[in-house]
């Protein structure tokens, strides 16, 4: 992005894209949650979230909700020796509420976007 000044309906659009590619690692980690490698993936996408998030302030309160909800992931992480499962929903739930919010703010039906897109659920 250096150099390059992007509107906010494309950065919204890359926000929630980079969301849906942290949520799906983060269920893989959520399998397998001590892989240090996928780990350091999932941080390094979160670094990259964080770009968008302070990019884009009318998305802000969707943002805060996915800080705080990992921060309390992290958190319990440190704290236990087993994956805090009521947690980590809690902060996928936040993630997929941010995702939804930049696909209203683009215009967009979330669940018609996701089956756009070959993600829909099959049901």
């Amino acid at each position: 992005m250096q150099g390059k000044v992007l509107s906010p309906r494309v950065l919204t659009f890359k926000f929630a894209a980079a969301l849906d590619n942290y949520e799906l690692d983060l269920r893989q980690l959520a399998q397998g949650w001590r892989d240090p490698v996928l780990f350091r993936r999932v941080q390094g996408q979160f670094n990259e979230l964080r770009k968008f998030g302070a990019s884009l302030p009318r998305l802000s309160v969707n943002w805060v909700a996915v800080l705080v909800s990992r921060a309390r992931l992290l958190q319990e992480l440190l704290e236990s020796a087993e994956l805090p499962l009521p947690t980590l929903q809690e902060h996928l739930a936040a993630v997929e509420g941010l995702r939804c919010r930049c696909l209203r703010v683009l215009g967009l039906e979330p669940q018609a976007a996701r089956e756009a897109a070959g993600l829909g659920s099959a049901g």
